[in-house]
């Protein structure tokens, strides 16, 4: 009995630890692109800077500027291109950030820095409003974090937000539903985005984009700094390999049969066929009559009949006598 308790309770904390860990892998935050916004440091409507000794390094974009010029390099500066553009490109960014599951739910005012050290990537949903307290947050692992607040975000003077273990600034983002407060003489990082508008504190060291362009950023002697972002790596599409053409194989030239040279046939002379010799005529004894040519036998046999018939007539006349 106590053998079966206790592979009853491994399989349970098995199937707890499956159903924890099995969303987390499934529902990673990912970073959206800011377009045209990523090169700002700040960009509002109104932008207000009184004291000397703002520096933002990276474009600053407003309509309304401020008394006091920050220093630091601005390849655009003003409401001139790519300002517009720059205001689509973070409301485009704000929903993709809006619209990502929730990895972390804190249902009521939370002080981040209260939370158990380090936070990990992940989505950190927060049903009221946030603030980071004296300690400060720690975020520890290469991936992004992403904080949606349903209220205000606050951070205390001398706060600090740190990055560890692989986190970058670039894959960090705040998306407050009201008004932003950073405290004075702190360090924060990643890119806020926060229409209700943006206030900084004297002399806090700001790693990231203050992005308000339907409201006003307000800075006094800061420092922001906008990261240096590798692009996203995306897998190139394998060309697909050509099939290759295949070669015609060449037909094969026909050898010409040679034309036969005529066979001369030798011109055989016939050979012209004996005269036939007669038999020769057995020769009656000579009579002493020379015969002439051809007639001589037809002659003797008519002569000879002659002397016959008369013999026979003489034979006949002499029997009638006696």
């Amino acid at each position: 009995m106590k053998m079966f308790n206790k592979i009853s309770m491994a399989a349970l904390a098995a199937m707890f630890m499956f159903g924890i860990t099995g969303p987390m892998a499934v529902l990673a935050a990912t970073t959206p692109s800011l377009g045209a916004a990523a090169t700002y440091g700040v960009l509002a409507s109104t932008y207000t800077n009184t004291a000397a000794g703002t520096t933002v390094n990276g474009d600053v974009g407003f309509t309304t500027g401020p008394a006091v010029a920050p220093l630091g390099v601005h390849t655009n500066y003003g409401s001139g291109a790519p300002f517009s553009t720059a205001g689509t490109d973070q409301a485009s960014a704000l929903t993709a950030l809006n619209n990502q599951p929730c990895t972390f739910n804190f249902s009521s005012a939370t002080d981040l820095s209260l939370a158990a050290q380090p936070l990990v990537p992940g989505v950190y949903c927060v049903a009221a409003a946030a603030s980071i307290g004296t300690g400060g947050i720690t975020l520890n692992g290469s991936g992004t974090y992403i904080f949606r607040i349903d209220g205000a975000l606050t951070t205390v003077a001398n706060s600090a937000v740190s990055l560890t273990g692989g986190a970058a600034a670039c894959d960090v983002f705040w998306t407050p539903t009201a008004a932003t407060t950073l405290g004075a003489n702190s360090t924060f990082v990643g890119t806020l985005i926060s229409n209700p508008g943006i206030t900084i504190g004297s002399t806090v060291n700001w790693t990231g984009r203050s992005l308000a362009f339907g409201g006003t950023v307000t800075s006094d002697a800061d420092t922001i700094t906008v990261p240096t972002c590798a692009a996203p790596i995306i897998p190139p599409t394998p060309t697909p390999t050509p099939t290759p053409t295949p070669t015609p194989t060449p037909s094969p030239t026909p050898t010409p049969t040679p034309t036969p040279t005529p066979v001369v046939e030798p011109i055989v002379t016939p050979t012209p066929e004996p005269t036939p010799v007669s038999a020769p005529v057995p020769q009656l004894p000579s009579t002493g009559v020379v015969p002439e040519n051809n007639n001589v036998v037809p002659k003797i046999i008519i002569s000879a009949g002659i002397l016959a018939a008369l013999f026979s007539f003489y034979l006949a006349r002499k029997k009638q006598l006696i």
